[in-house]
């Protein structure tokens, strides 16, 4: 609960009394909190000092009969099942529009990368690129390579290549090696 409403509850008596007495202890100690309070208590004063309109109540009656004589609109009586249906409809039409129109535009995935809930392939390694490497310098390097990524970056920016067989992780392992333009770290 925020300072405010603890303030307000406090004036309105709607604080436990264990909390009352928490409260009290804090503006004993808060002097900006208790000239808050004080603030607050005298304009609650003033407030009710005040004179009062002599015709209060008959403002309220006047605008409560005004409410009370606005016509309310008629039931339509439309089905329900009408406006669940142009809306279904809508849905259907943005579905249909997304597949036709914008999802061939996307095409397939890039070469080299794979999500990453995709299973690793046996024969993988651990490379670091260096941070100026740029994504085509990543990509050609992958794809000459043969390799996917698998698995990352993670939070030391190590990433998992796979490869399809024994053979082309070995020789993988040996170019990774000493490209070291594009590559800080490589684990086996």
């Amino acid at each position: 609960m925020d300072r405010e409403e603890t303030i307000l509850d406090y004036f309105q008596g709607r604080l436990t009394p264990e909390r009352r007495a928490v409260f009290e202890e804090e503006m004993a100690q808060d002097a900006s909190l208790a000239a808050e309070v004080a603030l607050l208590r005298s304009v609650r004063e003033d407030m009710a000092q005040a004179p009062r309109h002599e015709k209060a109540d008959q403002v309220w009656d006047r605008v409560s009969a005004e409410i009370d004589a606005t016509p309310r609109a008629a039931n339509d009586n439309r089905p329900l099942w009408k406006a669940a249906l142009k809306y279904a409809a809508v849905v259907v039409l943005s579905v249909a529009t997304w597949h036709v129109v914008v999802g061939p535009r996307l095409g397939p995935d890039p070469e080299g990368f794979r999500t990453a809930s995709e299973d690793p392939a046996a024969f993988s390694v651990q490379v670091q690129f260096v941070q100026t490497a740029s994504y085509g310098d990543i990509a050609a390097l992958l794809a000459s390579l043969g390799a996917r990524i698998t698995d990352g970056p993670s939070a030391l920016g190590l990433v998992r290549l796979s490869f399809a067989d024994a053979d082309a992780r070995q020789e993988a392992l040996g170019v990774l090696e000493a490209t070291g333009d594009l590559v800080a770290f490589v684990a086996e």
